[in-house]
């Protein structure tokens, strides 16, 4: 593990995007986008092989980009945040509470990114299934802003960021968290708790996600997710056409 070196030609080459010739905003949508679109969320080690994920970074990297496989939040955006280093950007990774519009506080139950552009934050997220932000946000910016057919707030509050879903009939508080850098350590604490508490949502039933051009595709338990153009719908499926949707629409074999 401590000879491992970090290839980002064979990340990029995974998630089918270049190398940034600037290190900008835009750019890092670009990044974000690609490896929404290649790499898919999923919690299968934990529901299907009743496993711990591995956090360390080799066994990251060959999981999902030697073996093609997806991962969860501390999966995820741990590997994004090792190839933002790489490139250079001025990084580091928060503790977010999920609030998806539940009585607070919340327990902090995800890893987020936040990267700084001069006196810009901006927030990256590839490791969020479901509703949820599909691009870059400014943390700066209190206006509406769009990723990929749904449309999100940054409010701040209390010395916090608080990300609204607005897609609905009423807007609901989504993510809250301090713009504070989180150590591996505390990453790894909650990959053993999320992995260890009976109650987890983590492991209560396996989910899938996959973003498109024009939305995403999900499998949560036996329930098959679209949400293509603005437009959601789901669709109880049996087992057996669970198994084949994993292979043919998120590229997975159990």
């Amino acid at each position: 593990m401590e000879d491992f070196t970090f290839n980002v030609d064979a990340y990029l080459a995974r998630i089918g995007a270049e190398r940034p010739q600037a290190l900008t905003p835009q750019s890092l949508q670009k990044l974000v986008r690609a490896h929404l679109e290649q790499v898919p969320f999923e919690n299968l080690e934990l529901t299907e092989n009743q496993t711990q994920p591995s956090l360390e970074p080799e066994s990251l990297f060959q999981k999902v980009v030697l073996h093609r496989r997806g991962g969860y939040c501390f999966e995820l955006n741990k590997l994004f945040y090792l190839l933002l280093q790489s490139l250079s950007y001025d990084c580091h990774c928060v503790g977010v509470r999920c609030i998806m519009g539940r009585t607070e506080p919340r327990p902090i139950s995800h890893r987020g990114i936040v990267v700084r552009f001069g006196e810009e934050r901006w927030y990256c997220d590839v490791g969020f299934g479901g509703r949820g932000p599909k691009g870059i946000l400014d943390l700066g910016n209190p206006a509406v802003q769009e990723c990929c057919y749904e449309r999100f707030q940054v409010l701040s509050e209390d010395g916090q960021y608080v990300i609204v879903y607005l897609d609905g009939e009423t807007p609901v508080r989504m993510l809250k968290f301090r713009d504070e850098p989180y150590l591996d350590v505390d990453f790894e604490v909650l990959n053993g708790y999320y992995w260890a508490y009976p109650d987890s949502p983590f492991r209560r039933k396996r989910a899938v996600y996959r973003c498109t051009e024009d939305g995403w595709l999900g499998l949560r338990g036996d329930t098959y997710l679209s949400f293509r153009q603005g437009v959601y719908r789901e669709q109880d499926v049996s087992r057996e056409k669970a198994n084949v949707l994993l292979e043919t629409q998120f590229e997975l074999h159990l």
